[in-house]
């Protein structure tokens, strides 16, 4: 499904990962480990296409990332990066809503299965009860778990999440764990 080759990734001029081939397979959970500031987070964003590598390319299913739409691209693959923020006042329900972007014509209005897929992923994260609270509202873990909702809720085979328990404590509820890959 995702395929690196030769990836240089740079911020400026400063080199942050030379060289790098990478191959994740569909239907695998992959993560990348190793220890802070060695690039994992940078490896994230060059292959889901918020950051353009210094050199190499970028596969999704055979075709260059960078030289396709990102609205296809939104109905392939989800991020959730590290420290995401909402704009004052957005609700979860809503926060939810935006993940269904990609799946929508024209003027965005909801459609039946967008509102169902938004209703199961607020569900499957646990966040009944805060559908209608301002994400700004929520604890650190509530928060994580509403952007875990909206990334569940685009529907895209491919998930990359970016430290996503970073926020969660012992015993918090975040539906099915099997789901999340994580980069730590």
């Amino acid at each position: 499904m995702i395929q690196a080759e030769q990836l240089t990734i740079a911020y400026d001029e400063k080199i942050i990962v030379e060289q790098h081939d990478l191959v994740i397979l569909e239907q695998q959970i992959t993560a990348l480990v190793g220890a802070n500031g060695s690039g994992k987070s940078t490896i994230l964003k060059a292959i889901t296409r918020l950051l353009k590598p210094k050199q190499g390319i970028v596969y999704l299913d055979g075709k260059a990332i960078h030289e396709q739409k990102t609205k296809e691209i939104a109905k392939q693959l989800a991020i959730l990066p590290q420290n995401p923020t909402a704009p004052e006042g957005l609700t979860v329900f809503e926060l939810v809503a935006y993940g269904r972007f990609p799946h929508q014509n024209g003027f965005g209005s909801l459609s039946q299965k967008d509102k169902e897929m938004i209703i199961w992923a607020i569900e499957v994260t646990s966040l009944r009860e805060f559908a209608n609270r301002p994400v700004d509202q929520l604890s650190g873990g509530q928060r994580q778990r509403a952007w875990i909702a909206m990334a569940l809720a685009q529907e895209t085979p491919a998930l990359f999440l970016d430290e996503p328990t970073t926020f969660f404590g012992y015993g918090s509820p975040i539906g099915n764990p099997s789901i999340i890959a994580e980069a730590e």
